[in-house]
């Protein structure tokens, strides 16, 4: 597989981007706070993230299956490089407010509509399904490593330089990612899409859900789950080292541990050939990321948070690898833009009534109160999958 030019090309652009994307993620809460930002305001900085993919998402995976994936990936990069650079300006003239975070989140969602599918439909296209599972877990690998270093060097390089260079760099990764996604060559297939109707496209997608019944439901149950899984990792994490432990210091030590065990998890699904035989996996990994964060809401001791982050790591890259491996091998590559745009569309489908909910309950009851909650959302509705046989798809 590393003898694959292609792969190679790939995965050399997510490792810059990944880089870029870890210290984004671990300054933006911290940018909003520097403003005098409240939980609501990550809150809704959040939700304008989700807001233009749940508007685009069913009609962008038609785009990703019709257009040229490379075309796709190398102009959202410059895209997204030039916006990050444009933020950057604004901070380091002092000219940056709230709304332009707002505008910017805005903005990389709906790009992110049309780059993540892609990014999951493309990769049939360059590697031999065979080799699916270690692909998505060498990359899954990747990040981690990046994502236990990125957080440390950006509490390190906001704190030294000033927080402008967390979203410089980011920028800056995006459009060397895009330079070397230019040197991936895909063979080019027939266009057949392109006769159908743009209702017969949608068709498909659903009918696709239909004949996989444990595609459809394990969608719907994921769309529950994630209302507690994004809540926690955007909103209830920060807030929580901000007012437990050191800021940004405690909490890119936290994603550090949390990258951690999600380079492990990473590491141990790679051993298996094929992951789609044993599908209950999924809920169990899911089942288990609930109980870690009840488990958090009680813990103001740093070393024990810091162990509970590692296994919070383990449990999430788990069940996305199996969930992507599993959709990649037994869908066909065809559907595989759409079927990931509807799978997109329901984890995103009422995350912002989810933020707006959590924002809320920090604000007005407690940090504590909202992780207990975030925690038994993820229990409760992964036992649904773990109980009822219609969920895995070894059986069906």
């Amino acid at each position: 597989m590393w003898r694959n030019k292609n792969f190679t090309m790939l995965f050399s652009g997510q490792i810059i981007s990944f880089t870029g994307i870890a210290l984004f993620s671990t300054s933006l809460p911290f940018l909003i706070i520097y403003l005098d930002g409240q939980a609501s305001d990550i809150s809704a900085t959040q939700s304008m993230f989700i807001i233009p993919q749940l508007f685009l998402l069913l009609f962008g995976g038609m785009l990703v299956d019709q257009l040229p994936k490379k075309f796709l990936i190398v102009v959202i990069n410059i895209m997204r490089g030039l916006a990050l650079l444009l933020i950057t300006y604004l901070i380091l003239s002092g000219n940056i407010l709230i709304w332009h975070i707002y505008l910017l989140s805005f903005f990389l969602g709906a790009l992110n509509t049309l780059y993540r599918p892609t990014l999951k439909a493309i990769l049939p296209s360059i590697v031999d399904r065979q080799h699916l599972v270690k692909a998505n877990s060498y990359r899954s690998m990747a990040q981690q490593v990046l994502e236990m270093v990125g957080p440390v060097l950006a509490a390190y390089l906001v704190a030294t330089f000033g927080i402008f260079i967390a979203f410089g760099m980011n920028g800056l990764s995006f459009l060397l990612a895009a330079f070397t996604f230019v040197f991936i060559s895909l063979e080019k297939k027939p266009q057949s899409e392109f006769k159908k109707t743009m209702f017969l496209q949608f068709k498909e997608g659903f009918q696709i859900l239909f004949k996989h019944k444990w595609l459809g439901l394990s969608i719907l149950i994921g769309s529950i789950v994630n209302i507690g899984v994004a809540s926690f990792d955007v909103i209830i994490l920060p807030i929580y080292a901000n007012e437990y432990f050191n800021g940004i210091e405690s909490f890119g030590w936290f994603l550090s541990s949390m990258a951690l065990g999600a380079f492990l998890g990473a590491w141990l699904i790679s051993k298996q050939s094929e992951v789609s035989k044993s599908f209950k996996k999924y809920y169990i990994f899911m089942f288990s990321l609930g109980l870690l964060i009840l488990f958090l809401s009680f813990s103001n001791h740093f070393l024990m948070s810091l162990i509970i982050m590692f296994g919070i790591g383990f449990s999430i890259t788990s069940f996305v690898i199996i969930w992507d491996s599993t959709v990649q091998e037994l869908i066909e590559e065809e559907y595989l833009g759409r079927v990931t745009s509807l799978q997109m569309f329901g984890g995103l489908l009422f995350l912002p009534i989810g933020y707006y909910i959590f924002g809320f309950l920090i604000e007005y009851i407690n940090i504590q109160f909202a992780t207990i909650l975030s925690g038994l959302i993820i229990m409760s509705a992964s036992l649904v999958g773990i109980l009822n046989d219609k969920f895995n798809r070894a059986k069906h």
